[in-house]
């Protein structure tokens, strides 16, 4: 029934369908194991360091009018660390959905849907919609605390805070977030 169903439709609609069986699955998954709690804990907690760096405003950098972080090493030290912090929220969060607990080893969660008539190309799908919620809700609010601060501190936004915005709020969590709606981290335990 399956196999005339997906000749049937087109491949669009065939990924689309498979959606709704990826979510129970994880429903159920999520239900027997409880590790992805320490992973979404740990997400929320580096997600809240973001947002309170985010909270900064880049007009911070600035001194007379000139950027600081041009010669002072402190300020581009700064930059580097929340640059690599801002990768681990949206990497915690997908982790659940990538590995898990199988029968007592950490692997694949992939090497269970497959036995589910589920496509890869859905599964990564799947994975993707769930990163890109998280990074647009994480990114609006760092862009409203960003933004909001610096109109009421500064009466202004420069268009580096937009810049810097957009690389820090959003590029950066969203190029992670990308590896692991892939499966990136699944290479390795498959081969386990």
């Amino acid at each position: 029934m399956e196999i005339n169903k997906a000749i049937m439709l087109s491949e669009k609609e065939y990924i689309k369908d498979q959606q709704s069986i990826i979510d129970d699955f994880y429903k159920e998954y999520y239900t027997y194991d409880i590790s992805n709690v320490g992973y979404w804990l740990v997400a929320g907690i580096f997600t809240f360091i973001q947002i309170v760096f985010m909270a900064v405003p880049f007009e911070e950098f600035y001194v007379n009018g000139k950027p600081t972080f041009i010669n002072a090493s402190d300020d581009r030290g700064l930059l580097a660390m929340m640059a690599f912090l801002f990768v681990f929220p949206v990497f915690f969060y997908m982790q659940p959905f990538v590995v898990g607990n199988l029968n007592g080893r950490v692997g694949s969660i992939y090497s269970q849907i497959k036995y589910l008539p589920v496509s890869l190309k859905a599964v990564r799908l799947y994975r993707f919609k769930k990163m890109l919620k998280f990074v647009l809700r994480v990114f609006i609010i760092c862009a409203v605390l960003q933004l909001g601060i610096s109109l009421v501190a500064y009466h202004r936004i420069m268009w580096q805070t937009l810049v810097y915005l957009f690389i820090y709020g959003f590029l950066i969590p969203f190029l992670v977030g990308i590896c692991s709606a892939i499966g990136v981290g699944e290479v390795y335990f498959n081969k386990v």
